[in-house]
C-alpha cells in the first residue's frame, strides 16, 4: 500500500470532539492508547491528562507500586486528574514477603478511587487472607460503583452495625447504593450468602448476581430453592412455644431481577485424590441446579441461567476469564452476564 504524505496538516478540531474521541479509547485497552497520546503533543497532553487514570489494569507488583506512587504525587491536585472509572485488580502472581505491602497499596488505591469508581474486578487467591482482604473491600464505601466481581474465598456481605458509625452521613455512605450487577466467584458452597437480608442492605439496587464456582454445593441449592418459592420450612403455629425455625429463611434481594449460577470445575473421578464421595455430591448438586430452573418459571419476575461448567483453571486461568468479562462489559458486551 503507497502512503503518501500529507502536504498540509490535518484541520484543528474542537477540544470537545478532541475530548469525546480521547475518551473512547480508553477503554479498547486499559489505558494504553492514553499513555501513547499523552506524549504526542502538549495540547493532547493537555487533553488527556484527565483522562490518564479512567481505566486500569493492575496485574503486577510494579505496576500497583507504580500507580500508588502517582497517586500519592498527585494528592493535592485537582481531583479531575486522579478520576479513575474502572479498574481491575488480579493478586494471582503477587506472593512472598512483600506481599502485605501489596496490599496495603492496593487499598490505598481503592480509597483514592472510591468516589468516581464505576466497574471493579477483584481476584485474591490467598485461601489464608483472602477471605480478610475481601470483607475489607466488601465493608468500603463505593458511592457511584455498578459492577462488582471478586474471586477468592470471600466472606458475606454484612452492613455496619451503627456503633461502628459515628455520624447518619458514613451509615449512608457504607454501602454500595448504585450496585446493580454483583459476581462471587471462589467459594465452592456459599451456604447463607441468601440470609438475614445482608445483600438487600448492603446493595439495594442490586438486579444481577452471579455465584460461580459451585461444588459440591448442595446445602446453597436448597437454600436458593427455597428462596425462589418463598418457602418456609416449618409450621407457623404461634400457639406452640416449642415451634422454631429449622433455619433462617432465605430471602431474595427485593431488586433482583437475574441470577446466574456457575458449577466450578470437576476434576475426573480418575485423577488421583478425587474422592468418589465429592463426585457424587457434585452429580446431585448438579441435578438440585436443574429443578431451580422450574422453580423459577413460577416466580416470572426473577430468570434464572445456569451456565456451563468453568473450565479447568490450569489450562484456562481464572483471572484471563474475568479480565476478558470486565473488558467486554466496558465496551458494552454482556460479559459474564
Amino acid at each position: 500500500m503507497l502512503i503518501v504524505p500529507l502536504k498540509t496538516p490535518l484541520p484543528p478540531l474542537p477540544t470537545e470532539i478532541l475530548t469525546h474521541i480521547f475518551t473512547l479509547t480508553t477503554t479498547i485497552d486499559s489505558g494504553a492508547s492514553i499513555q501513547s497520546l499523552l506524549r504526542v503533543s502538549q495540547i493532547f497532553h493537555d487533553i488527556c491528562a484527565p483522562l490518564k487514570y479512567h481505566c486500569l489494569s493492575l496485574t503486577t507488583g510494579s505496576s500497583i507500586e507504580h500507580l500508588h506512587q502517582e497517586l500519592k504525587r498527585l494528592e493535592n491536585s485537582p481531583a479531575h486528574l486522579r478520576r479513575i472509572l474502572h479498574l481491575y485488580i488480579s493478586l494471582s502472581d503477587i506472593q512472598g514477603d512483600t506481599e502485605c505491602d501489596t496490599i496495603s497499596l492496593i487499598f490505598y488505591i481503592l480509597q483514592s478511587a472510591a468516589e468516581t469508581l464505576k466497574t471493579l474486578t477483584f481476584i485474591y487467591h490467598n485461601t489464608v487472607f483472602s477471605t480478610s482482604v475481601l470483607g475489607q473491600l466488601l465493608r468500603k464505601s463505593f458511592p457511584v460503583l455498578t459492577e462488582l466481581t471478586i474471586h477468592g474465598f470471600y466472606p458475606f456481605p454484612s452492613p455496619m452495625h451503627p456503633s461502628e458509625l459515628p455520624t447518619l452521613i458514613e451509615m449512608n455512605e457504607s454501602f454500595m447504593p448504585m450496585l446493580e450487577r454483583l459476581h462471587l466467584s471462589g467459594n465452592r458452597n456459599p451456604h447463607g450468602l441468601l440470609q438475614l437480608s445482608s445483600l438487600d442492605e448492603c446493595f439495594p439496587s442490586l438486579s444481577h448476581l452471579r455465584i460461580s464456582g459451585l461444588l459440591m454445593a448442595g446445602s446453597f441449592v436448597e437454600e436458593l430453592k427455597g428462596a425462589l418459592e418463598e418457602h418456609i420450612a416449618y409450621d407457623d403455629n404461634p400457639k406452640d412455644p416449642y415451634n422454631t425455625p429449622t433455619y433462617i429463611k432465605a430471602k431474595l434481594p427485593s431488586r433482583l431481577r437475574c441470577i446466574v449460577l456457575q458449577p466450578g470445575f470437576m476434576p475426573p473421578s480418575s485423577r488421583p485424590g478425587v474422592a468418589g464421595s465429592a463426585v457424587q455430591k457434585n452429580s446431585w448438586m448438579m441435578t438440585r441446579l436443574k429443578d431451580i430452573e422450574e422453580a423459577a418459571k413460577r416466580r416470572q419476575n426473577v430468570l434464572v441461567t445456569l451456565k456451563a461448567r468453568m473450565q479447568d483453571p490450569d489450562k484456562v486461568p481464572v483471572s484471563s476469564v474475568l479480565h476478558r468479562d470486565w473488558f467486554g462489559r466496558m465496551n458494552g458486551d454482556e460479559g459474564c452476564w
